[in-house]
C-alpha cells in the first residue's frame, strides 16, 4: 500500500518539550497530581469535564497570565530526526500533519518551523481583558479529538483514513491508531501499547522503511 498523508503527534514525536508538564508546574499543579487526574481519567474513574475543570480552577486560583503563559510555552525542542525525515516525505509528495492534544499556541510555530501541511491542536486558552485566563476551549476529549480531526484532514485531501500513517508515543494515541490501522509506535515506555500499533519503530527515519507495506 502506498501512504500518502503522515500524522505524527506533537510532544513526544516531533519535539521533547513536555509543554503541559512545564505549564502546570509554573502555576504549581504538584507532578503526583497532575499524573493522578491524568490516570484517573484512562482509568475510567473520572470524567473528561471535571479533568479539565480541575486544571481550570488551578490555573484560575494561582492567576496565571498571558504573559506568563507565553514564556513557559515559548521555548521548545525540535526532535533531531524529525526535519531530515519531512524533507525525504516532502520529496516523496506525501502531506504531513501534526495533530495534538496540546494547545495552539505551541503547536502552531513547532508545524511552521518543520513545513508540515497541516496541523491541528485540541485546546486554547481564553484570557480576559486583564490578560488573565479564565478557561479552555477544546474540541473533544483527547483521544477522541485525534480522530475527529485526522478524519477531517483527510476528506479535505479525499484520502481515506486507511491510507494513512499515524506515529504516537502515549495512550491518547491509541484511538488515532485505531482509526487510521497504521499506527506506528515510537519510543514508548508502555509496551503495552504495541498491541494496538500496526508497527514499532525507535527512530523517524524507519517510517522510510514503512511507505511501500
Amino acid at each position: 500500500m502506498k501512504f500518502k498523508l503522515i500524522f505524527f503527534d506533537c510532544d513526544g514525536v516531533l519535539t521533547f518539550s513536555k509543554p503541559w508538564p512545564r505549564l502546570h508546574r509554573v502555576v504549581g499543579i504538584p507532578e503526583k497530581l497532575e499524573q493522578k487526574w491524568f490516570w484517573d481519567y484512562f482509568s475510567g474513574n473520572l470524567g473528561f469535564k471535571q479533568w479539565i475543570k480541575n486544571v481550570e480552577d488551578f490555573y484560575i486560583k494561582k492567576g496565571l497570565t498571558r504573559s506568563l503563559f507565553e514564556k513557559t510555552l515559548k521555548r521548545y525542542t525540535i526532535n533531531p530526526e524529525a526535519p531530515p525525515l519531512i524533507k525525504y516525505l516532502k520529496g516523496k509528495k506525501i502531506k504531513t500533519a501534526v495533530v495534538s492534544s496540546g494547545i495552539d499556541y505551541y503547536v502552531k510555530p513547532v508545524a511552521k518551523k518543520l513545513g508540515l501541511d497541516f496541523w491541528r491542536t485540541n485546546y486554547t486558552l481564553t484570557f480576559n481583558k486583564d490578560e488573565k485566563f479564565v478557561g479552555f476551549n477544546y474540541l473533544a476529549p483527547d483521544e477522541k479529538a485525534k480522530v475527529i480531526q485526522i478524519e477531517e484532514i483527510c476528506q479535505k485531501l479525499k484520502i481515506k483514513p486507511t491510507k494513512t500513517i499515524f506515529v504516537g508515543d502515549s495512550i491518547n494515541d491509541l484511538e488515532a491508531f485505531k482509526f487510521t490501522r497504521h499506527g506506528v509506535l515510537y519510543r514508548t515506555e508502555d509496551d503495552s501499547y504495541e498491541k494496538v500499533a500496526w508497527k514499532t519503530i525507535k527512530n523517524l527515519s524507519e517510517i522510510k522503511g514503512l511507505l511501500e507495506n
